[in-house]
Parts: C-alpha cells; structure tokens; sequence
C-alpha cells in the first residue's frame, strides 16, 4: 500500500492516506479533516514514499492525534503544527518539531 499526502490546493492542512492508486487516495481524502468539504479538482495528492512502511492492514490514514503518528508525521516528513501552544511542551514529536525548536531558541536567545 502506498502512502499519499492529501490537501486542498494552497491549503496548509493535509492528510496522509494510504491507497493503491492517485484516484483511490483523492476518494479517500474526502472522508479526512482536511479535505471533507473539498471540490475533488481542488484535492492535491502527491506520494510520500517514506510514510509506505508504517501502513498497517486496514490502515487508511495517519492520524495526528495518535502520538505515535504524530512523531513519525513530524520526524520524517516536518509536519509542524500553525502555532506554538502550551501543549507543544507535552507533545511527543517536540524534539524534531522545528516550529517548537526555533521558538524554544528565540525564547532563550
């Protein structure tokens, strides 16, 4: 199976479905958060070969609220969040967040 970044074109939010095929992984992106009320000529999909070796039978998308995910997302591909908030300290992919680090820095700089 293989691993597709989803988004709505010129969006910052994005999923990463697993799918066989382009088509299939634009279908599945309209069932995520970050696509649900796009048109289907505005959803982007674009593979993410590296995320391929974390899809497991039945998984259909990587999810950003399961800190495992999340670290992977953020480790291997620089998913950042849009903002610092008081739970990026509590987050479980803080070490290679870089939005987190580069803050951490200018606050202590």
């Amino acid at each position: 199976m293989k691993a597709w970044l989803a988004r709505e074109r010129d969006g910052f939010s994005c999923a990463v479905v697993f799918a066989e095929t382009r088509g299939k992984a634009r279908a599945l992106a309209r069932l995520t958060d970050a696509c649900e009320d796009c048109d289907w000529c505005d959803i982007e999909v674009c593979r993410l070969p590296k995320i391929d070796k974390y899809y497991k039978d039945g998984k259909k998308e990587m999810d950003w609220n399961n800190p495992k995910d999340r670290l992977i997302l953020v480790k291997e591909c620089s998913f950042q969040c849009e903002v610092i908030t008081d739970e990026c300290d509590k987050c479980a992919a803080r070490e290679f967040c870089d939005l987190y680090n580069d803050n951490k820095e200018s606050d202590n700089g």
